[in-house]
């Protein structure tokens, strides 16, 4: 009986505890309902295929956003502008491209890759860094940065690699795209960028694909000479700069070597994409050490933040380790040494369910937010391969899409559940998946203290005869990370619960005190052990 006290104290305060506790611990408030961007452009055709996001967050106004996507079946560049934080949305002139190319888009050179990024210097000053091809026949691709000084009505467009004409069809072309830049804290006239070169497919052989980088010193009027950063393959897209304290890191992904062929010996173990983080200590002229995020048979490019309230690095990917693709976080203070990978999506493990291209943003009181592609709600069975091979970003994928996001308030030690953005399934059976072209550009993410912005490409409004897709938004609004107020009910409940607690502990006391005690047992006795 003596335990029974403080088993029904425990139980009172737990219930009392469950009275007063907080119920907004991880202070998610509420997802707004899904904005269609384009909605309002001067001309929207049925046949369009809007891909590629980019979405920024004023950093003087936070209810002024800004919005860039490419339009895939006519090139062109789009760029939109919100006054009222993602509730309407306006369409503005995107960078202007001529004389160096002919659209926005892929052109006619290699791989189908998207990117856009959106960056804001401290002057107010909105950079653009996109990928177009170049006006001549068969020209290459280029890199491009357009930069605003008006919020977006007007552009000035400088090229960061423009790709070298080709005198006749049939020579190989490079495709630089997949800009990345960086803004020098030290010197914002400084900014650094990073990008991948391939080539075509003709003539064989192909050179082999590398990273490249660039410097401008004076706000990106001019830029030096592309380099090659090193000799890695870095696969789907261009490192991606972060610059701190004096160095410059560049984050990366080196692509898996080639499974042997038919004449080849075996491999000791089967090829693996490694994700690496390579620092400078002298704004990009050599590259020291590449220190190993994670690997696994297949994975994403790793999204790189510094979070200045904290002084610590942080990484997001999506890999498949377990056999199927997951998003994953790490975080590190020196870039050199890194926490082991944290697991993001709370969908039940081993349905072999993709989460695809995980991206991240640090407000200015550090929380994190990451926002990704997810198959949990798929109605159709999971995607299966052949015996012997993995899921990867090309087999794992269903036909319906969502699109999930999580946040954490302690630099990443603790993660929110998962919740859903988008109010309406993507079908992926249309659009820029399945017509013609095999693009999925990731989602955009910004946010600041008050929340979260994150844009998706979306074919709710298309069909299979006009395979049209948007770009759609949703903002997701935070409350306060603290106790909830107590109202008179729950002080009520609280109060009569904690009574109840104290008269069970006294119904007890009393019922020890009347009862005689219990006779003592009598002492057993154990027989010697005869020797």
């Amino acid at each position: 009986m003596t335990r029974r006290v403080p088993i029904a104290a425990a139980l009172a305060l737990s219930l009392v505890g469950a009275a007063c506790g907080s119920d907004s611990s991880d202070g998610l408030a509420e997802v707004a309902t899904n904005v269609q961007v384009n909605k309002f452009d001067e001309e929207v055709p049925l046949n369009r295929l809007n891909e590629g996001p980019a979405v920024l967050i004023d950093n003087d106004d936070p209810d002024l956003v800004y919005l860039g996507n490419t339009e895939m079946v006519s090139g062109a560049c789009r760029f939109h502008v919100s006054t009222n934080r993602g509730v309407n949305w306006r369409q503005e002139n995107a960078p202007e491209l001529l004389p160096y190319t002919r659209n926005c888009a892929m052109g006619s050179a290699t791989s189908q890759n998207l990117r856009q990024e959106l960056l804001q210097g401290p002057d107010g000053t909105i950079y653009n860094v996109f990928q177009a091809n170049s006006p001549e026949r068969n020209g290459s691709r280029s890199v491009m940065l357009g930069r605003s000084t008006d919020g977006g009505r007007s552009w000035e467009t400088v090229p960061i690699d423009p790709g070298k004409i080709a005198p006749e069809p049939g020579v190989q072309m490079e495709a630089n795209f997949e800009g990345h830049i960086a803004l020098d804290p030290d010197n914002s006239r400084r900014i650094f960028a990073m990008w991948r070169r391939s080539f075509n497919r003709f003539p064989p052989p192909s050179p082999p694909t590398r990273p490249m980088f660039s410097v401008s010193e004076d706000g990106g009027d001019t830029w030096a000479p592309p380099v090659v950063m090193f000799e890695k393959n870095t696969g789907f897209d261009g490192p991606r700069p972060v610059a701190v304290g004096g160095n410059l890191y560049a984050f990366y992904r080196e692509s898996a070597p080639p499974n042997p062929g038919p004449d080849d010996p075996p491999l000791p173990e089967p090829p693996t994409t490694k994700l690496f983080v390579a620092i400078s200590p002298d704004g990009g002229r050599t590259w020291g050490d590449h220190i190993e995020i994670a690997r696994a048979q297949d994975a994403s490019e790793p999204i790189p933040v510094y979070d200045p309230t904290r002084d610590q690095f942080y990484v997001v990917w999506h890999d498949n380790r377990e056999q199927e693709l997951d998003a994953y976080f790490s975080s590190s203070r020196d870039a050199r040494t890194w926490t082991a990978p944290k697991l993001l999506n709370d969908d039940p493990r081993g349905t072999r369910i993709g989460q695809h291209y995980p991206q991240m943003a640090v407000s200015p009181d550090g929380r994190i937010d990451v926002a990704w592609y997810d198959w949990r709600d798929d109605p159709f069975p999971p995607p299966t391969v052949g015996t012997g091979q993995t899921l990867s970003l090309f087999s794992n994928r269903g036909k319906i899409a969502s699109v999930y996001m999580t946040t954490s308030r302690d630099g990443g030690q603790s993660w929110t559940r998962n919740v859903k953005v988008n109010d309406t399934p993507i079908d992926r059976t249309i659009g820029s998946w399945i017509n013609n072209i095999d693009v999925l550009a990731p989602i955009a993410i910004d946010n600041d203290d008050r929340g979260v912005i994150v844009a998706w490409s979306d074919t709710r409004n298309g069909n299979a005869l006009s395979q049209a897709q948007d770009i759609y938004t949703a903002t997701v609004n935070f409350g306060e990370a603290e106790a909830a107020r107590v109202t008179s009910l729950q002080a009520g409940l609280a109060g009569g619960l904690f009574g109840l607690g104290l008269a069970m502990c006294l119904a007890v006391l009393l019922i020890r005190r009347q009862r005689p005690p219990a006779p003592e047992r009598p002492q057993e006795r154990t027989k010697e052990p005869v020797t």
